[in-house]
């Protein structure tokens, strides 16, 4: 449902459980101009005051629910969701409100939030499974694309209320804003449908450009990132590019956890993932294995990746990705959580039908097409 200020879905549910989630179109790529991780600083933000609550009176306003409330930022959005009873929505809801339209930026919590997200940064680089996918993209992907979503320690130090005045004011704006609700009663979140009017669009480029690091940390384990350019969820292959990559490395029965752990037994930790953006896609391939057998294991995945697929295994994928959608079904909170993402991605809410239709419509000769995306020389990342 739309109206004159943001975008609106709503779905009916019986129970005493109400789900909101608010998704505004605004993640890194989008920083142009900004301290870089700034979208991921402005999430923290919202809930250090508003007009109405300071910092510690929020914190005890949220606990108050008895719910959750959860955030996150994403490479191209920012999502602010809300699990609560239906007796505390309308309480929920103009917490919210006071989030998305009224926060402060109080300088003390701003210089406090640099630490705790310089924290946050450590964290990542202590984690090698972690920081190689943010290493493969800061080298391989574009500016709009590769600065990491926590930004950096320099970034931190940019940081100042008036950027985030300034961003937040830029980018929370109703052209930008879809809320996605579970419940019974949908009105109650009407009192958030009067956002500011749009100030200006952004574009943003994505360009994948191959390369081969390698990185010294002392580690015990190495630690092997390939990366393809991939499709963008608008592209005709996105369906085959993700049934394939279900198929060759994201479960246990695919060909790249069979052959690398279970035949061969190089590695514990071993998968494929392909993330889709608005503009491209990335298709990575991920190990963890001695450092003796590293190149034994890059052949073996490049081997792997070219190998035709049967139509035993193609319709094996497709009752696998159908079937886990319909399973999630059965919970509010993710038909919330799917509902939103459609119209963020889309414009339009796709539904499960149409979902599995096209799925089904894949063909062997699709994922031939998507192989051949694959068959060029990939970005490599090695942590050793």
């Amino acid at each position: 449902m739309e109206n004159s200020n943001v975008t609106l879905t709503t779905l009916y549910s019986p129970h005493e459980t109400v789900h909101i989630a608010i998704y505004v179109k605004v993640g890194t790529k989008h920083e142009g101009g900004y301290p870089a991780g700034i979208a991921h600083f402005t999430e923290h933000m919202l809930f250090k005051g508003t007009e109405q609550f300071t910092a510690q009176a929020f914190s005890e306003e949220i606990d108050a629910l008895g719910g959750e409330v959860n955030a996150y930022t994403t490479k191209e959005y920012t999502c602010y969701a809300v699990k609560t009873l239906r007796r505390f929505e309308i309480r929920a809801v103009q917490l919210l409100q006071q989030m998305l339209m009224h926060a402060t930026f109080p300088a003390e919590e701003i210089e406090r939030e640099k630490q705790v997200i310089l924290e946050e940064i450590k964290m990542t680089e202590d984690d090698p499974e972690d920081y190689i996918y943010d290493m493969l993209q800061e080298k391989t992907l574009s500016a709009d694309y590769h600065v990491p979503i926590l930004g950096t320690r320099a970034s931190l130090q940019q940081m100042t209320k008036d950027a985030l005045n300034r961003f937040y004011r830029e980018f929370y704006t109703a052209d930008n804003i879809i809320i996605s609700y579970a419940g019974q009663n949908p009105e109650v979140i009407q009192q958030l449908q009067t956002f500011p009017a749009a100030q200006n669009a952004r574009t943003a480029e994505f360009t994948f450009s191959p390369c081969e690091l390698t990185v010294d940390r002392s580690l015990e384990q190495a630690h092997l990132l390939l990366g393809y350019k991939a499709v963008s969820y608008h592209h005709p292959l996105y369906d085959a590019c993700s049934v394939f990559s279900a198929y060759f490395g994201e479960s246990m029965s695919s060909p790249l956890f069979r052959r690398l752990r279970e035949e061969l037994g190089l590695c514990y930790n071993v998968y494929s993932s392909l993330e889709s953006f608005a503009d491209g896609g990335l298709f990575t391939i991920y190990i963890g294995c001695d450092q003796r057998q590293i190149e034994s294991a890059k052949r073996e995945m490049l081997s792997l990746i070219g190998q035709p697929m049967t139509a035993e295994s193609l319709q094996r994928t497709k009752d696998y990705l159908i079937t886990t959608a319909y399973m999630d079904n059965d919970y509010e909170g993710h038909i919330m959580a799917r509902d939103g993402r459609s119209l963020l991605y889309y414009g339009r809410l796709v539904t499960l039908t149409e979902f599995e239709s096209r799925i089904n419509a894949v063909t062997l000769a699709e994922i031939a097409e998507v192989q051949q995306l694959y068959k060029v020389q990939p970005a490599q990342i090695i942590f050793k």
